[in-house]
């Protein structure tokens, strides 16, 4: 079928729409019409090959919901007219000793993680494939996605809010009830105050931290993380962020820090205001030639401190999502908070530049591929 896309034409390169062939869902695989989907930074950094180099054209956006149009061979846990969300993370076989064990997708043994990028669904009149760096492209009319990236949707969850959870939120807020796995009472820093930053204050916040502490050079964002629940915000181009924290929580350090970009300098700061036996969770990163964690010494680790890291908040698909979809009905989650404007499908290089620009101070920004309204 006939499909519009936001086509990178080539790495580096500005995104331009596309009418383009997407062919029929194979072996478990769907169709999705996508509704809306909202910009990540991954999706920038992937256009720009950050995250890996490649050549020819490219089409992204990850962070989907939709109705499925159609279904391929082999799908059975949803049907055309469900309403979905669809991830990057993937939902694992369920029945592997590691499924059952409650590990995430990432040590399911029957889970093939390795797909070949180049073999892709869209295609140009000439034959050339648009190559889809996440599986599927989400700046899209339609897209095709494996079906075990897709979790069904509650009738009343916004389809923009189920796409910030397709992502989003869950890198960030995930990975504070996954990975950092608080105490009500503990003290709790995020570095970085983006759509993931601000996802891991607000779970941070209903987790019961406290003192909670953001920390971000925008001064918006700062007002923003003030609302969804800090109590202390830091300027670090203002002030000795190490010993701001460090006179916040009388010189203990924090118990849980949690780093939501991608400087390594940045992670040292980090570490060293997280308290001797705490913990700090890497969600943001660069290129791997740019993570070298060379400035940390064992001595640091003695007394159990530590580092972890956590793709997508460490979730398991379909049990997790439909627990911050109740957390989200409950107003426990205020994800609609976290929109900031919203463009249609053929503005999408605008929707890219504005997210990126520090003067608006952006959280999510949501791309409208289907009218909903």
């Amino acid at each position: 079928m006939r499909v519009k896309v936001a086509v990178a034409p080539e790495m580096g390169r500005k995104v331009f729409i596309e009418e383009v062939n997407l062919a029929e869902p194979g072996l478990n695989e769907v169709r999705i019409k996508v509704m809306a989907c909202t910009i990540c930074h991954s999706d920038i950094h992937a256009i720009a090959g950050e995250h890996g180099e490649y050549e020819g054209s490219a089409a992204v956006g990850h962070e989907v919901a939709g109705i499925i149009d159609a279904i391929g061979e082999g799908v059975t846990y949803v049907k055309p007219g469900d309403r979905v969300l669809c991830s990057l993370m993937s939902q694992g076989c369920g029945y592997c000793d590691r499924c059952l064990a409650g590990h995430s997708m990432w040590f399911c043994r029957n889970l093939n993680l390795n797909r070949d990028t180049r073999i892709s669904p869209l295609s140009r009149d000439n034959g050339d494939l648009i190559r889809q760096p996440y599986g599927f492209a989400g700046y899209a009319t339609y897209t095709n996605a494996a079906d075990n990236r897709i979790v069904k949707l509650d009738d009343d969850i916004p389809f923009e809010v189920a796409a910030i959870l397709a992502c989003g939120f869950v890198s960030g807020g995930a990975a504070v009830f996954n990975r950092c796995q608080l105490i009500p009472g503990q003290s709790f820093a995020v570095t970085g105050c983006g759509g993931v930053g601000m996802s891991a204050v607000m779970a941070a916040h209903v987790s019961g931290a406290a003192p909670l502490i953001a920390i971000d050079p925008n001064p918006i964002k700062r007002e923003k993380a003030l609302k969804f629940g800090a109590a202390h915000v830091i300027d670090p181009t203002a002030v000795d962020v190490v010993q701001a924290v460090l006179d916040i929580t009388d010189g203990f350090g924090v118990n849980h820090s949690l780093v939501a970009v991608a400087e390594k300098t940045v992670k040292r700061s980090t570490f060293s205001f997280t308290a001797g036996d705490g913990q700090m969770v890497v969600v943001g990163h660069g290129h791997p030639k740019d993570e070298d964690l060379s400035e940390f010494s064992i001595m640091e680790f003695l007394r159990g401190k530590r580092i972890i890291g956590s793709i997508l908040g460490n979730i398991n698909l379909r049990r997790d999502i439909p627990k911050y979809m109740d957390m989200y009905r409950l107003g426990l989650l205020d994800i609609e908070a976290m929109i900031d404007a919203r463009y249609d499908l053929d503005n999408i290089q605008q929707a890219l530049d504005d997210s990126e620009n520090p003067d608006m101070g952006l959280l999510k920004v949501v791309v409208v591929c289907n009218d909903y309204n």
